[in-house]
């Protein structure tokens, strides 16, 4: 559980970092790569998340055992 919550917390960080570096109208069109997820229902969760600290939309992409994450 600590390394999960570690890895959402590295993921946030790096996202964070990443679009700080990208102009406004590049944000509003471009997808951020946030992680991958061993469960559907955990992506959706965690895109949910993202939706409710700002980001537009999320995008739960992959099949079976590994689930990425994307925002814009």
């Amino acid at each position: 559980m600590r390394l999960r919550a570690g890895l959402l917390v590295a993921g946030m960080a790096a996202a964070i970092v990443s679009v700080l570096g990208t102009p406004a109208s590049a944000q509003a069109a471009a997808w951020t790569y946030i992680g991958v997820y061993t469960s559907k229902h955990n992506c959706v969760d965690a895109g949910q998340m993202w939706v409710r600290e700002g980001w537009n939309a999320y995008e739960c992409s992959g099949s079976g055992t590994y689930w990425e994450l994307w925002v814009r």
